[in-house]
C-alpha cells in the first residue's frame, strides 16, 4: 500500500468525495522555551466545536466546512501570538481526497466562525509562503496562476520563490487569502492541495 490518496489497489480509488468536507492538517512552532505552555493555551482558548478535530504528535486536524476550518486554524495562531516570540504554522488545506468520509455530521453546522468575533481585533505583520496542487486537473497550471493574481488584488505582494508563492500582510488578509484561493481551487479541481507556512517575528535577515 502506498498512501492513502490514489493508491491504485485500494477500493475507494478514482472516486472523489461528492461531500463538502474540508480538511486542514498543520504543525506549529513557537521558538520558544515556553512552547509546551503556549501551545496547550492557545488551545484551550480556541473553540473546536464547529469542527472535527484530531491532535497527535505530529500535527493537527480540523475537518468540516471551509470557514469553520480556516477560523479554527486562523483562531489557534492568533490565540497563541507574542510579540516577542517567533511562530510558525505549517501545513496544507485539502478537499476531495477520494475516501474522505469522517467527519460529514459537522457539515450541517453554519453562522458565523466562532473564533472570529474572539480574534478579528488582534492584529500583527506576517509572511506566508503557498503552493497549491491541482489534482487530476490538465489545465493546472491556470488555476496557480489566477491565485497568484489574487494574492496581487488582495494587496499581498505575491512573488515567485521556488515551489511556492511567497505573500505578505496582517494575519488576517493572510487567512482571508487563504479561505478564498481555497474556495477557488475547488471550482477548477475536484481534489486539490494547498499547502501553506506562515511565520511571524522571524529573527532571520533578508536580502
Amino acid at each position: 500500500m502506498v498512501n492513502q490518496c490514489g493508491a491504485s489497489d485500494l477500493p475507494w480509488h478514482g472516486r472523489g468525495t461528492e461531500l463538502d468536507i474540508w480538511g486542514c492538517r498543520f504543525s506549529f512552532y513557537p521558538m520558544n522555551d515556553s512552547f509546551v505552555s503556549i501551545i496547550t493555551e492557545a488551545l484551550e482558548k480556541t473553540r473546536t466545536d464547529a469542527v472535527w478535530s484530531s491532535i497527535d504528535a505530529l500535527s493537527t486536524v480540523y475537518r468540516g466546512r471551509l470557514p469553520f476550518v480556516v477560523d479554527a486554524a486562523r483562531g489557534l495562531f492568533v490565540n497563541a501570538y507574542c510579540s516577542d516570540v517567533h511562530m510558525v504554522i505549517e501545513g496544507q488545506f485539502s478537499k476531495g481526497c477520494p475516501g474522505d468520509t469522517d467527519g460529514d455530521s459537522y457539515l450541517a453546522l453554519d453562522g458565523e466562525p466562532p473564533n472570529l468575533p474572539r480574534v478579528r481585533d488582534v492584529h500583527f505583520p506576517a509572511i506566508a509562503k503557498i503552493a497549491l496542487y491541482p489534482l487530476g486537473t490538465e489545465n493546472y497550471i491556470d488555476g496557480i496562476a489566477h491565485v497568484f493574481r489574487m494574492a496581487e488584488d488582495a494587496g499581498l505582494n505575491p512573488k515567485i520563490i521556488h515551489y511556492a508563492t511567497r505573500i505578505e500582510g496582517d494575519i488576517h488578509e493572510i487567512f482571508d487569502y487563504l479561505e478564498a484561493a481555497c474556495g477557488y481551487a475547488a471550482t477548477v479541481a475536484s481534489h486539490f492541495a494547498l499547502t501553506f507556512t506562515v511565520s511571524v517575528n522571524s529573527p532571520s535577515l533578508e536580502v
